[in-house]
């Protein structure tokens, strides 16, 4: 097994030196010269991200002995990410690569004081947990090679790809979520207008290591299975190809096909182990396998949901169809999908197939803007990351995306099921421009889903599908979400204030609740004269949740502990003197039961230019949701401090 010893106050020290260090010799760091190669220049560009953190240790909750094992899980460690990444230009041609090492201290398993402190039962769950977390590593996370020129790419290595909207493929970069996917292979792109062609082909390459947790999707133990070698990740390939005719005409269409193949890390023996070993099977360690014994076994150890993750084989189909200009006061765009999934595993072997329909019109009329966006998704799931059961983080990690057609900010109240899979509905907005400084606009949402809850399903026709002896209705959730606000400018655009205000209700066929909020949203900048402004902003929300904060106040002898409302937010005041300096005080609250109620933090950021700058976060933030580009995850609560230095040359 592998040792997850508590380092020593020595080695404390040496680690959190290394980092220190790291971030010194970063800032002395300097750019290739320009260089002239057969008439040519060579140009190096640079850019050195350094993360060096400390957790504290876990506070305990109002009303509780002590904190939660998973709370414990996420406290006390300390980490230091480096991130290299280096691109070499000459004419036409660039190569890049990016180099990620990670290096972790104080790990909660191996905290000697938790085992005299709290039961024993959270050392088994904590050492369970940290068997996929906090893994010293160096490795090259991307790397490509790319020729450039008027109408042809061509790319060998890592590159984004993205078709239509991306409902068949979407492979991108989210670094609010702490999301990079690539595909490693091959991406080439022709184009001579009014046609254009993208042809893909290689293996999805998602960042391995998760920042905010220390989780990593390399190969970790299984305390469970005797500390068993289990991969985390597994062989997910991509081939695809996009045809495009109409580029710069009034309609512009696409056809798109793809297909992923889902294919096992390693060879698995009779015994259910896995063979590592570079020597003794080169070509799998290397570039996996996708027998069929292996791919059984490795598919078969993942989770069943979100459905569709232990499928071997999906096969999508698209077409969409653009006017970018109504008589030049409006857009439409409209985007049909396909979708036909394979799986050997038992219980998944019907209801393969799925379609999607997604519609987005907008135009203006004197000063209004009109904005409207239906979906229609049956049985139609997103393409998710093969992930191991045991690297949860990384399960938001997909090839393809749905757009929601939501509200920005309310994606986290779509449930723990997959809201989006069979779902009808629309977002309709309307923006009156008052007077060029008063803008206000009000937003109503309808959605109508069989899979928000985790149980429900639909078939390809849309008809609901029910566990046996569960109601339809049981399943199927109708939610209506409306928001209204303005936007005010004044001092000649250099302050504003901004304020909105909405509303969900989601509830089951049956008249049971599933979900409830109000909430309100400020922002206010004011220009201060010189460099000096001061900006104002929050969000505060009262919410209710079926089986959240439960109350045991509320449990009798027949009936469980009920829901029961709670209400969480957070305000943050900037003083900025630009172009420097910026100086950040936060508050952040909750009322959910098992939390800690206040949290403070503070941070300053110094920018020694445009592109390089440091930023010292210092206090503490609630787990919550986080939510951008129509993707939400999880974060935990932060208690500590982080220092995060950015440098381009």
């Amino acid at each position: 097994m592998r040792s997850c010893a508590h380092p020593g106050r020595r080695s404390r020290l040496a680690l959190l030196a290394w980092g220190v260090a790291s971030i010194l010799v970063a800032g002395r760091a300097t750019a290739l010269d320009v260089v002239t190669v057969d008439g040519k220049p060579l140009q190096l560009d640079v850019t050195e991200t350094t993360i060096v953190a400390q957790h504290f240790d876990a506070r305990t909750p109002p009303g509780q002995q002590y904190p939660g094992a998973t709370t414990l899980e996420d406290s006390g460690w300390g980490e230091w990410i480096n991130r290299l990444n280096a691109t070499l230009r000459w004419g036409d041609w660039s190569a890049g690569l990016r180099l990620d090492s990670g290096l972790y201290w104080r790990r909660p398993a191996g905290n000697s004081s938790y085992a005299s402190e709290y039961p024993s039962s959270y050392t088994t769950q904590i050492q369970q947990d940290n068997e996929s977390r906090y893994q010293n590593t160096t490795y090259p996370a991307k790397l490509w090679a790319t020729y450039a020129s008027p109408g042809l790419e061509v790319t060998a290595g890592d590159s984004y790809v993205q078709f239509g909207r991306g409902l068949t493929l979407s492979m991108r970069k989210n670094d609010e979520l702490g999301i990079d996917t690539t595909l490693r292979g091959a991406k080439v792109q022709f184009s001579k207008d009014p046609f254009s062609v993208t042809a893909v082909a290689g293996f999805a390459n998602p960042s391995r290591v998760d920042e905010a947790t220390g989780r990593t999707l390399f190969v970790t133990g299984n305390l469970v299975n005797g500390d068993q070698a289990h991969p985390e990740f597994g062989s997910d390939r991509v081939v695809g190809v996009d045809l495009q005719a109409g580029r710069g005409l009034p309609v512009t269409l696409s056809t798109h096909v793809v297909q992923f193949t889902r294919c096992a890390p390693y060879h698995y023996d009779a015994a259910g182990n896995i063979d590592t070993d570079l020597w003794r099977d080169p070509s799998t360690v290397m570039f996996a396998t996708c027998d069929t014994a292996d791919t059984y076994a490795w598919l078969n150890s993942l989770n069943p949901t979100p459905r569709g993750l232990e499928d071997h084989t999906i096969t999508m189909v698209g077409q969409t169809l653009e006017i970018p200009s109504l008589g030049g006061h409006g857009k439409l765009y409209l985007e049909a999908a396909g979708q036909q999934r394979q799986s050997d595993i038992p219980g998944q072997t019907t209801n393969l197939s799925g379609n999607a329909l997604y519609a987005t019109l907008a135009f203006d009329v004197g000063a209004t803007n009109t904005t409207l966006e239906l979906k229609s998704n049956r049985n139609f799931y997103t393409v998710a990351a093969s992930v191991g059961q045991a690297s949860p983080e990384f399960a938001i990690v997909a090839y393809s995306f749905l757009p929601p057609a939501e509200s920005f900010n309310m994606l986290d109240a779509e449930g723990t099921g997959d809201f989006n899979a069979c779902v009808e509905g629309g977002r309709l907005r309307e923006d009156v421009n008052v007077t060029k400084k008063l803008l206000v606009y009000g937003q109503g949402v309808f959605a109508y889903s069989q899979t928000e809850q985790p149980s429900g399903a639909c078939d390809q026709y849309g008809h609901t599908i029910a566990p046996a002896g569960v109601a339809s209705a049981s399943v199927e959730d109708v939610v209506y979400d409306g928001v209204g606000g303005f936007e005010y400018t004044f001092d000649n655009h250099l302050s504003h204030v901004y304020g909105s205000a909405g509303a969900r209700d989601d509830t089951r066929e049956t008249g049971v609740f599933q979900y409830r909020e109000q909430h309100f949203e400020y922002s206010i900048a004011k220009y201060l004269g010189g460099p000096w402004s001061l900006e104002i902003q929050g969000r505060d929300r009262r919410r209710e949740e079926q089986t959240f904060n439960q109350d045991p106040s509320t449990a009798t002898a027949t009936t469980p502990a009920q829901s029961v409302w709670w209400y969480e937010g957070e305000n943050y005041v900037a003083l900025r003197m630009a172009p420097k300096w910026v100086f950040t005080q936060g508050f952040e609250y909750t009322t959910m039961i098992g939390q800690p109620r206040l949290y403070f933090n503070g941070a300053v950021l110094y920018k020694f230019t445009s592109r390089s700058n440091l930023r010292i976060f210092a206090g503490e933030q609630r787990g919550a949701f986080r939510c951008a580009s129509g993707i939400c995850r999880f974060f935990p609560a932060f208690e500590g401090a982080r220092a995060e230095l950015t440098l381009r040359f």
